[in-house]
C-alpha cells in the first residue's frame, strides 16, 4: 500500500515528528493498535524506515510473533468446545506465549539483549506454528514498535461489552448467544494487562465504521484470488473477522491512546489527533 502525498504531509510527517521528540536514554516502546486491515504492519514498516533515516535505531515486532505452538492452541480449542472466539486458530487472548512476551519487553526496558521469536503462519495448513528461528538484538534500540490488534485491550464488564457492540451494530449474540463465551477471553486477558504497562506511547488506527474491517478483508481476498486462484468466501470472511470485532471495539471505545489515526473507507489516513 502506497501512502498519498496528503497522508504523508498531514498524518505521517507530523507523526514521525512527534515520535522523534520522545527520545530518551531508555528505549521507548510504542504500541500500534488497530483492528484487522487498518494498516498496522504497513505503518510500522514506514515508521521504522522514517525513524532510521533520522539516525535512530528501531526494532519492530508483532504480538503475533509470540503465538503459542500449534499443539498448545489445539489444546486451548478443545478446552473451550463450541466457543466461537476459540474456533479460529489464533488471535484471541490466551493464544500467545504471554510470559515470554513479558520477559522480552522487560529486557528491552532494562537495556538488555533480547531475542524475538519467529512464527510461521503458513505452517499446519495456515494454522501456523512456532519455528526454531529467532532474531537476536544485541544493541539497545531507541524505539521499539510493538503492534497488535488488541494491544492495550482493557477489561470491561459484560454490560459494557454488550453496550459497545450495540452502539457499533456488532451482533454479539450471534457469537455469544448465552453471553458466556467472552468470559474466558477476559480471564486470559488478565495476564496481558501487565504487558501493556511496558508501553510508553500508544498509537491507535481507527476506521470510520465496523463494516470496514469486513470490506477490507474482502478486498484482500479478491486480490488473493486474482493472484493465486483461491481465497475465502464472504461467509468464511465473516466467520474469520467477526470474533475479533467485539474486543476491537472495546479498544476503540475504552483505550486512551496518545494519538489516533483516523482511517476512511478508501483505506486512507485522513486525520491525526490526540487520543
Amino acid at each position: 500500500m502506497e501512502y498519498t502525498s496528503f497522508e504523508k504531509k498531514n498524518v505521517l510527517k507530523p507523526l514521525v515528528g512527534k515520535i522523534s521528540k520522545l527520545k530518551s536514554r531508555k528505549t521507548i516502546i510504542i504500541g500500534l493498535q488497530g483492528g484487522q486491515g487498518t494498516g498496522k504492519t504497513t505503518l510500522g514498516k514506514y515508521l521504522k524506515n522514517a525513524l532510521e533515516q533520522k539516525g535512530f535505531h528501531v526494532e519492530r515486532f508483532s504480538i503475533d510473533d509470540f503465538y503459542k505452538t500449534f499443539e498448545q492452541r489445539k489444546k486451548l480449542k478443545k478446552k473451550h468446545p463450541g466457543n466461537s472466539f476459540y474456533e479460529i486458530s489464533r488471535g484471541l487472548p490466551g493464544t500467545h506465549r504471554e510470559r515470554l512476551l513479558q520477559n522480552t519487553l522487560q529486557k528491552i526496558k532494562r537495556g538488555q539483549k533480547f531475542t524475538l521469536p519467529i512464527f510461521d503462519k503458513s505452517l499446519k495448513n495456515a494454522a501456523g506454528d512456532v519455528t526454531s528461528k529467532t532474531i537476536k538484538v544485541n544493541k539497545s534500540p531507541d524505539f521499539v514498535l510493538f503492534e497488535g490488534w488488541f494491544v492495550g485491550l482493557p477489561l470491561v464488564s459484560t454490560k459494557e461489552l454488550v453496550e459497545i457492540c450495540k452502539k457499533h451494530k456488532i451482533d454479539l449474540l450471534k457469537l455469544d448467544p448465552k453471553l458466556k463465551y467472552h468470559k474466558p477471553v477476559f480471564k486470559y486477558l488478565i495476564s496481558y494487562l501487565r504487558t501493556w504497562k511496558f508501553i510508553d506511547y500508544l498509537i491507535m488506527l481507527q476506521p470510520d465504521s465496523s463494516h470496514l474491517h469486513f470490506h477490507w478483508r474482502l478486498q484482500q481476498e479478491k486480490e488473493l484470488k486474482k493472484r493465486t486462484g483461491s481465497g475465502m468466501s464472504k461467509e468464511q470472511i465473516d466467520k474469520f473477522v467477526s470474533p475479533y470485532l467485539p474486543f476491537t471495539y472495546v479498544c476503540y471505545e475504552r483505550l486512551k491512546p496518545n494519538l489516533k489515526i483516523l482511517v476512511n473507507k478508501k483505506h486512507k489516513f485522513y486525520r491525526l489527533k490526540s487520543g
